[in-house]
């Protein structure tokens, strides 16, 4: 039972989505019940469908669209309701959703009873497709280089092409987000805090307003920022490169997708270590295509530098 209410709550929320990105609002309004509540941060609090109208109506006049879900929850309460959970971008505007209570009525439809949502960040201007594509560089540290505490077989070459594609991402104004792993333990053997080798190597470095996304784990979603930078920054793809590809960029990339973005892993930006496994001894260059392979199964797309520069051109 559960499985379809979900289904029936999700196609009530996709149908909203689909009204609203034709600019059919007053559909939308309809499908709140007459009592329904709906509190936006940080504009206030609606109550009942005239005001809910009334704030809908009044932002309609911005030329709303483009609206997106991603990272979709459903928890079903009851046969007849259910709260819906989520990440939202639009074209000019994006944030998160706490909460949309969905109620089945007795006309056998479901209605919105609450609705809960923040907006992060409210532009002026639709945001340029261009703007969607954050570069994330992976814990680039100096422990990963010769000379560090892990250093990885082919650190330095992966490096600098990272290197040449934040290079590009720069120049161009496009968005730069970049992780750093620091590990808790004051012991552990790579990453310590105040050590020199936790630090992004030089040539790849913050610069200005760049975000830096501290974690401490291998998935760089865990008790960080990540996310909610995507969301304020309205993001849809991430243009990844870093270290190691068989923990953090493996881990990023397949967190990335379930989260509803688009993934792709530049293949010669890429480093790992020489791994063995009982009988078996992997090269570094192997670790990568095998995780390169993996991730094409797991919604991630990999290709060459070269490739990815190619095709920026072509679509820009």
């Amino acid at each position: 039972m559960s499985q379809s209410i979900r289904q029936a709550v999700m196609q009530a929320s996709q149908a909203w989505i689909a009204d609203f990105n034709r600019q059919a609002f007053a559909d939308c309004i309809a499908r709140y019940l007459p009592e329904a509540q709906m509190q936006v941060s940080p504009f206030g609090r609606f109550d009942g469908v005239e005001a809910i109208s009334q704030f809908w109506l009044g932002f309609a006049q911005q030329n709303p669209g483009e609206l997106v879900y991603r990272n979709v929850e459903i928890k079903v309460l009851s046969d007849s309701q259910a709260i819906l959970s989520a990440n939202w971008r639009m074209n000019i505007a994006s944030g998160f959703i706490s909460k949309e209570l969905w109620t089945l009525a007795d006309d056998g439809h479901w209605y919105l009873e609450e609705d809960d949502f923040s907006v992060l960040t409210q532009l002026s201007e639709p945001l340029a497709p261009r703007m969607r594509s954050a570069l994330v560089l992976v814990d680039l540290q100096n422990d990963y280089f010769k000379g560090g505490r892990f250093a990885l077989d082919n650190c330095e070459a992966a490096a600098a092409n990272a290197a040449k594609l934040l290079h590009h991402f720069r120049s161009n104004q496009l968005p730069v987000i970049h992780v750093q792993h620091i590990f808790k333990d004051p012991e552990a053997s790579f990453f310590q805090a105040g050590t020199q080798g936790v630090e992004i190597a030089d040539m790849v470095a913050p610069k200005g307003n760049e975000p830096v996304i501290i974690k401490h784990y291998v998935d760089s979603f865990i008790d960080t920022a990540l996310s909610q930078t995507l969301i304020e920054m309205g993001i849809d793809k991430l243009v990844v490169v870093g270290a190691m590809a068989q923990a953090c960029v493996q881990t990023l990339c397949r967190s990335a997708v379930k989260a509803g973005f688009e993934c792709e892993v530049i293949s010669d930006a890429i480093a790992a270590p020489s791994l063995s496994w009982e009988s078996q001894d992997l090269s570094g260059e192997q670790l990568v295509a095998a995780n390169l392979i993996s991730l094409s199964f797991g919604g991630a797309k990999a290709l060459s530098l070269d490739d990815w520069l190619i095709l920026e051109r072509l679509a820009g």
